[in-house]
């Protein structure tokens, strides 16, 4: 089921998100600590307050647009999460095993007390339902 597989893609790249903004807080309380120069002279403050201030720019404008796309994401997530939970049926729930919960077609079989080759034939009758159901609504536009 394709949109099981784009929501775990979708919940890989928040995580990712998640980690750049870390890393940004990690730049901003470094470059915050530059602005002050330990030793006082002419050229050395200014050079250090000047570049200290460029980079806390950059990584505050840079932490603003990581933000603005985690948010965006997480409304995606959130609006997939309840489509995802209205979906039934058994292909339904071994795509949420394979792919949510990452689980291999046999330990979904032994799970469900089934045989693993019927599970791989759920499995793959439900990506061709969905193929076909792609293909017939993009005939429709």
């Amino acid at each position: 089921m394709e949109i099981i597989k784009n929501y775990v893609d979708l919940c890989r790249k928040i995580e990712i998100v998640e980690t750049q903004l870390f890393q940004v807080d990690i730049d901003l309380d470094y470059w915050f600590g530059r602005g002050r120069m330990p030793f006082t002279g002419t050229g050395a403050d200014d050079f250090g307050v000047i570049a200290s201030i460029e980079n806390i720019q950059h990584y505050h404008d840079k932490k603003h647009r990581l933000q603005k796309m985690l948010d965006f994401y997480q409304d995606i997530k959130n609006e997939t999460g309840e489509k995802i939970d209205k979906l039934e049926g058994l292909s339904c729930q071994v795509a949420k095993m394979k792919y949510m919960e990452n689980k291999s077609y046999k330990q979904i079989a032994e799970e469900l007390d089934m045989s693993y080759g019927y599970i791989r034939r759920i499995a793959s009758k439900g990506n061709k339902e969905v193929t076909i159901n792609l293909q017939n609504a993009t005939t429709e536009l």
